[in-house]
């Protein structure tokens, strides 16, 4: 049986995005010797407070400055279409994820690219389903399976229990946290240091040379084979 890290994030998250983002980019090196499960995180049931559009604004500055490779755009469609909650979203991936790990590595991935590069309501069924039938075009997924398990609301405990079980009993710092099979944690390996701006008194990104995040994941994956 290959080791599990667990990783607990939200989706909405830009260093979630970040971190799968450069995750991708090193897994085939490590995807015949180790499993990815993927858990809920949800910043919306410890914030107390949906999400935000004026957070989304500002983040995503930021991150282009972290990574001017990501993939994260401007939220170009009306307000009113902003996702105000991502619970149905965090119920797609565990319905991948009940399926196989392949599946739902594609699903967080393709979650986060329509929301946050591709600017869909990744609220709403139909768009859910859109991205559901693109995961089932490049794995395994059973798609009459997924919509079934969605439309009944299978996995919804699930996915609460799994954002409390992070923030109470797991005590996570943030989003993404790497769970590793010793039970060690680790929170948003590979992205650089932030520090005070002197200039305008918000963080910005102190940037790492070319190379290191992804050395510093790789390390952190080579750990959980040992």
């Amino acid at each position: 049986m290959k080791p599990i890290i667990e990783i607990y994030s939200s989706l909405e998250c830009p260093y979630a995005y970040l971190v799968n983002y450069r995750l991708r980019q090193v897994w085939p090196e490590y995807a015949g010797e180790l499993t990815i499960t993927w858990r809920a995180l949800s910043l919306e049931y410890i914030n107390q407070v949906g999400n935000s559009r004026s957070t989304f604004d500002a983040e995503r500055e930021l991150f282009a400055r972290i990574d001017p490779g990501l993939p994260m755009k401007p939220w170009r469609r009306p307000a009113w279409d902003w996702p105000v909650t991502l619970w149905p979203a965090f119920e797609a991936l565990a319905c991948a994820q009940a399926q196989s790990s392949e599946a739902a590595f594609e699903m967080s991935w393709a979650l986060r690219d329509a929301f946050l590069a591709d600017g869909r309501n990744i609220a709403l069924r139909h768009e859910l389903l859109l991205v559901a039938a693109q995961v089932a075009r490049q794995t395994s997924l059973d798609i009459d399976r997924f919509i079934t398990d969605w439309d009944s609301g299978h996995y919804k405990h699930r996915v609460l229990k799994e954002s409390m079980h992070g923030w109470h009993t797991l005590k996570v710092e943030g989003s993404a946290t790497l769970v590793l099979p010793d039970g060690s944690q680790s929170t948003n390996p590979s992205i650089a240091a932030l520090e005070p701006s002197s200039s305008t008194q918000t963080d910005l990104p102190r940037l790492a040379p070319s190379g290191i995040p992804l050395d510093e994941l790789r390390l952190l994956l080579q750990r959980a084979l040992v």
